[in-house]
């Protein structure tokens, strides 16, 4: 049967449209605000620097064509977590909760709010490479045994966080800011009183500290590494 040429143009242009439909279903859906087969990074990146909310995650898609792509709802996922990151909004990771993954987003924001404050430590050493300190780790039962100021502060900020009853964080130098705030933002979580969090002055620091203890109160029942550690943070 012979195909008349009407016929054929637009089997060619129906075939062109299939073939080149990756190509240029993103770019236009992108001009109404849809994200085809974008990678969630990207769409956070996009948002933060257009000053768009949060929600814009929730309207990615992956096409059934893009078997390499993760699916839709982890590259939505990826873009809440990437957008509470770089805008330290902790209350964007609630979109992911009830989830572990939505506790790892709050700790992607504490690591931003409180880069170059404080110290890291071990059973056997203490890293304050923000200050260029570093120590082995004598314990926490007497914060004189440390020489410089800095390693006496991380010994009172660990007291306050994990012994009952004890609270230095007015022990911590003032100097560099921030520390207190740090210790105070542990002391509240260790008493799960997010009416504590007011003595933080940082807004988005405070916002933190009452939505991590208000997530913990929600959802640690549900959370494996809860039951390990009651005090993770």
């Amino acid at each position: 049967m012979k195909i008349s040429s009407r016929t054929a143009t637009i089997i060619f242009f129906s075939l062109a449209i299939l073939v080149f439909l990756p190509l240029w279903l993103p770019l236009v859906s992108r001009a109404f605000g849809i994200y085809i087969d974008e990678p969630g990074w990207y769409v956070a990146k996009i948002a933060v620097e257009r000053g768009k909310p949060v929600s814009v995650c929730r309207r990615i898609f992956t096409t059934p064509w893009n078997i390499l792509s993760p699916p839709t709802d982890d590259q939505g996922d990826s873009c809440v977590y990437d957008f509470a990151r770089l805008t330290q909004d902790p209350t964007a990771c609630e979109l992911l909760m009830p989830s572990e993954y939505g506790w790892s987003c709050l700790g992607a924001v504490k690591s931003e709010l409180w880069k170059g404050l404080g110290c890291g430590s071990t059973k056997e050493n203490i890293n304050c490479g923000a200050y260029d300190v570093f120590s082995k780790n004598l314990g926490i039962s007497d914060c004189t045994i440390y020489g410089k100021r800095v390693l006496r502060d991380w010994c009172h900020e660990e007291r306050t966080a994990t012994l009952k009853d004890v609270y230095e964080c007015d022990e911590i130098s003032p100097d560099p800011p921030g520390l207190r705030e740090a210790c105070q933002r542990r002391y509240a979580f260790k008493l799960k009183n997010p009416a504590l969090c007011a003595e933080i002055s940082n807004v988005k620091r405070r916002t933190l500290c009452e939505t991590e203890i208000d997530a913990w109160q929600k959802y640690s029942n549900g959370w494996s590494f809860s039951k390990q550690n009651n005090d993770a943070p």
